[in-house]
């Protein structure tokens, strides 16, 4: 099917006002989260901060949105989606400003844990909104919306961040952040918001069905984990590093690799849809990470450096499809008003796989005694086992 078939298949009608408001702030929310992370290191080191320090701090970060994506879920549920994604806003608001007038490093250390949570707040209650602003038969369409808006703004970020600092200073990217944050606060307060039950009732599930939704739970939790897991060691530290010291790569042409495979990603959104239809759910996200596992292959054993080209691409194609398919496939498996404690779940995987993926492949590449080969197999491992257990808790179903 043509592409451009495929993008109006995409977008077949047009989203609701709340719906298409909540992918702009989205957006902005990923781009402003772009902008200030393409300076952190910078401006930390220029408030006379440490290597180490610049990572705790960092570290800080990933950890306050690993700690408070369950606790939004839950409480997105009972005080409502729109509530929590203004209370994001407000302060991710607060702390960029905060961020921008404190120059101590104390105090921003303490506004990088208030926006990493705030972070949290806004993205695990976005993510379960799109599930109530969407329709149930055309939640593939919603997903892959929400994912697009996300991979636009956070790739869209840090250049606008490095601008930014760059003619005004390290401020900028701050109070830009915090203007974006505060003109989310003002559209959720204006905009027309569906009335829906703050505390629903979770019916038990039938008999046999509890087990079932458990083995659903832990092969959903492991893939998503496994899937980011192996985008973060493979394709944003070990591929730039082979690039650069196998083959003598600038930073430029590293660049322009990663942001191939990024174009991939945001390509074959506009295909999942199809994809789905045809081979169903589970055998779609089985195929995405085969297509992971053959770009895991590629890059631990090809020796040319045209494989960097082709698994940058493959990397950001199998996310493109896996993400949308699997949130989507949550959103239809998990019960209603656990929805949220659900999408925070998914969230949480991700952030944790943000803060091990580094660490574990750095110690089996320094330590296996082969090298990137080492880091590499690890990520081959990890995501055979996560398929084998999510085709496993999804038996029977298509």
């Amino acid at each position: 099917m043509p592409l451009a078939q495929n993008i109006r298949n995409l977008f077949p009608e047009t989203p609701s006002r709340p719906f298409a408001v909540l992918l702009l702030l989205v957006f902005l929310k990923q781009a402003g989260n772009g902008m200030v992370w393409s300076i952190l290191a910078i401006y930390g080191q220029s408030l006379g901060a440490s290597a180490t320090v610049v990572g705790l701090m960092i570290s800080a970060y990933g950890g306050a949105r690993l700690l408070v994506n369950i606790p939004s879920g839950y409480l997105s549920e009972r005080v409502g989606r729109r509530t929590m994604m203004s209370a994001g806003c407000a302060l991710i608001g607060a702390s960029s400003f905060a961020a921008m007038a404190l120059v101590r490093i104390d105090a921003f250390f303490v506004c990088l844990l208030v926006m990493g949570g705030a972070s949290a707040v806004f993205m695990t209650s976005a993510l379960a909104a799109v599930v109530d602003l969407g329709e149930p038969g055309k939640r593939l369409r919603d997903m892959s919306m929400y994912q697009a808006a996300n991979m636009v703004g956070a790739s869209m970020g840090p250049a606008i961040g490095g601008v930014a600092a760059g003619m005004w200073g390290f401020s900028a990217p701050f109070l830009i952040n915090g203007v974006v944050a505060l003109v989310g606060v003002l559209a959720f307060a204006m905009m027309p918001w569906p009335k829906t039950d703050t505390i629903k009732r979770v019916e038990p599930p039938k008999s046999g069905g509890l087990g079932r939704l458990a083995r659903q739970g832990v092969g959903i939790g492991l893939m998503y984990f496994s899937i980011f897991y192996v985008r973060v060691a493979s394709n944003w530290i070990l591929m730039p590093l082979i690039a650069q010291t196998k083959y003598n790569y600038e930073l430029t042409t590293i660049g322009l690799i990663l942001t191939s495979g990024a174009i991939a990603n945001l390509i074959v959104l506009t295909t999942v849809g199809p994809l789905v239809r045809i081979f169903g759910r589970i055998q779609v996200i089985t195929m995405s990470s085969l297509l992971t596992l053959l770009a895991c292959a590629m890059l631990a054993f090809g020796d040319h450096q045209a494989f960097l080209w082709v698994t940058s691409i493959l990397f950001g194609a199998a996310a493109g499809v896996a993400s949308p398919t699997l949130n989507a496939y949550v959103a239809e498996v998990a019960p209603e008003g656990l929805r949220g404690p659900a999408m925070g779940l998914l969230r949480t995987m991700q952030d944790l796989s943000l803060l091990l993926g580094p660490l574990v492949t750095g110690l089996l590449s320094d330590h296996s005694g082969l090298g990137y080969q080492g880091g590499l197999l690890g990520c081959l491992v990890l995501l055979s086992v996560a398929t084998i257990v999510f085709r496993l808790g999804a038996r029977g179903t298509r």
